[in-house]
């Protein structure tokens, strides 16, 4: 993280002194508090490039389908893994990235449909907690399932040696 960073903050600055304006691309994302807000933080170049060009092309072409038209969240679902896999295979095509697109697409998945049904039922587990509480224990599931992706992205997993 800080080494990719760095070189981001770098060409923001050397962007600045040139009067370029170049966008940041983190902000905090280890203080995120779900994958949504996560990858809102990290790379978010990407990450918006990612939503314009493969996202809501994809749901878009999922929501033409009267098959799918009482289905939302499996068109969100499908569309947020194919685009998380597409990440993966974006930084090449080897199983370390592959697989950790695939770990972090189904993060995605899981919040997705989370939130779904905590907004269809009325009811979220973490609204009996006070905020910062609240705040607090998903920031601390969130930095751990983060390492553990970028774990994998490592290449440092033994079982892609």
């Amino acid at each position: 993280y800080f080494d990719f960073a760095g070189y981001s903050l770098l060409a923001m600055g050397l962007g600045y002194m040139m009067g370029i304006a170049v966008p940041a691309n983190f902000n905090k994302p280890y203080l995120a508090e779900n994958p949504q807000d996560f990858w809102k933080r990290w790379h978010i170049t990407l990450g918006d490039w990612l939503r314009d060009y493969f996202f809501r092309p994809i749901y878009k072409s999922l929501s033409s389908y009267k098959s799918l038209k009482n289905w939302p969240l499996l068109k969100q679902n499908v569309a947020l893994f194919s685009t998380f896999a597409l990440m993966g295979c974006w930084n090449g095509f080897e199983t370390k990235y592959i697989v950790s697109g695939a770990v972090f697409g189904f993060y995605s998945l899981v919040h997705n449909s989370f939130v779904y049904y905590s907004k269809k039922n009325g009811k979220n587990i973490f609204d009996a907690l006070p905020g910062w509480l609240s705040r607090s224990i998903s920031i601390f599931i969130m930095v751990n399932l983060a390492c553990f992706a970028i774990y994998l992205f490592s290449g440092r997993f033994p079982y892609f040696n």
